[in-house]
């Protein structure tokens, strides 16, 4: 209704820029279509949701699904008119758009390797999924001054980065017991700021009231009118980490939820598929074959397995390779694949007899050039292919970059 009230001209830009935003749909460069943006929580999508956005983007897009670096995949030359049928399509499946855009909580992002992670002190994969439920049309974060990112990471590496990021958990274990080492107020932009320790340790079940207090201050105190200081990390800056975590702590005494106890097994980060005989194949070359092992591939902390990581040039899969990957993944690795935060994907789950067969696969869809996460994987917005705000033709000079 409110899309019919917009193209009659009832409703105006402005008001309607709120609603769509809100639900995934944000302006593109060229007039009468949007760019939809599909929320993964910790970058997770199994091979039946991965082909359900690939035959929305055959349908509804442009053929092409544009993975990003907060382990979203967006869809691009979108008609708006068409968004509450992708809607639909979507939640078949257990995948939503909802508050990937606007002034929010986005994406919740974590480590692509948890669950697998060698060096793990526990799987934050569901941590990352209660927090996204527990946020996902929450009362609290529906109209705040800007918008606000989390993430977990998988150890001490921080390979999720939190110390960019409004939020950031980093899983510790003391005397027993799980909890997180909490930053706050990490962020990019104009003026880099990283994130401040707010605790050493918080236990696990203090998190999500931790979360929530955190929201509710920073909807209060955060700026409203001026958008570029209307980040957390302006807030922080502003008034002191203290003060901000003394608001908070004031904040908590409000609340209904005291204490929240995460389900732990709220995502099971993959299992083996069952073992089958692989094709045969003729590497022809033998050294590129060990570069790509050496670089794109590693040993799970789980014996016998290893990650596949696909390394993707400007984040963009095509949709009949789309279709190739979920096939191949569906028979030859877990079905828990992940979004990297570097514009890539993992596979998880492939056993050493399948990694010939799954590099001749790879490398016949171009996504088997060494390097992945070097210097020569290169991370790239879409610029002014699409974007109303990009001023540089960033796409093809990553492809410039890389070569």
């Amino acid at each position: 209704e409110k899309i019919q009230s917009f193209v009659n001209g009832e409703m105006p830009e402005d008001k309607f820029k709120h609603f769509r935003l809100t639900r995934g749909i944000y302006g593109q460069r060229q007039i009468g279509v949007q760019m939809f943006r599909i929320k993964l929580p910790a970058g997770r999508v199994s091979p039946k949701q991965f082909v359900r956005i690939a035959e929305i983007a055959d349908e509804y897009g442009s053929a092409n699904l544009h993975v990003t670096t907060r382990q979203d995949i967006q869809l691009h030359y979108v008609k708006v008119t068409d968004a509450p049928v992708i809607w639909a399509k979507l939640g078949d499946v257990d995948v939503n758009s909802r508050e990937a855009c606007g002034n929010t909580v986005r994406n919740i992002t974590a480590s692509a390797t948890a669950g697998v992670d060698k060096n793990e002190v526990f799987d934050v994969s569901s941590y990352a999924y209660e927090a996204y439920r527990f946020l996902l049309r929450n009362p609290i974060c529906q109209d705040m001054g800007r918008k606000i990112k989390l993430a977990y990471s998988s150890s001490e590496e921080d390979t999720a980065f939190t110390f960019l990021h409004d939020f950031g958990f980093i899983p510790r274990i003391v005397d027993g017991e799980r909890g997180f080492k909490v930053v706050i107020g990490g962020g990019l932009g104009a003026q880099a700021i990283l994130a401040q320790t707010a605790f050493e340790f918080l236990h696990e079940d203090q998190m999500m009231p931790f979360l929530e207090a955190g929201l509710r201050v920073f909807d209060r105190y955060g700026e409203r009118t001026r958008r570029n200081k209307a980040r957390m990390k302006y807030l922080i800056k502003d008034i002191g980490a203290e003060k901000f975590l003394e608001l908070v702590e004031e904040e908590r005494k409000t609340l209904k939820t005291k204490s929240f106890k995460v389900d732990r097994n709220a995502i099971v980060s993959g299992e083996a598929p069952a073992q089958v005989e692989a094709p045969q194949v003729v590497i022809d070359n033998e050294q590129d074959y060990q570069d790509w092992l050496k670089t794109n591939v590693f040993e799970q902390k789980q014996e016998g397995f290893f990650g596949v990581y696909l390394k993707i040039t400007n984040g963009d899969v095509k949709t009949p390779e789309a279709y190739r990957i979920a096939a191949m993944v569906e028979k030859y690795a877990s079905d828990d694949m992940r979004c990297t935060m570097n514009q890539g994907m993992l596979i998880k789950f492939v056993r050493p007899e399948y990694l010939p067969y799954v590099y001749s696969e790879l490398k016949d869809m171009g996504f088997a050039r060494p390097g992945f996460d070097s210097i020569a994987d290169v991370t790239t917005c879409p610029g002014t292919d699409t974007c109303n705000l990009g001023v540089t033709n960033s796409m093809t000079l990553a492809k410039i970059l890389e070569d």
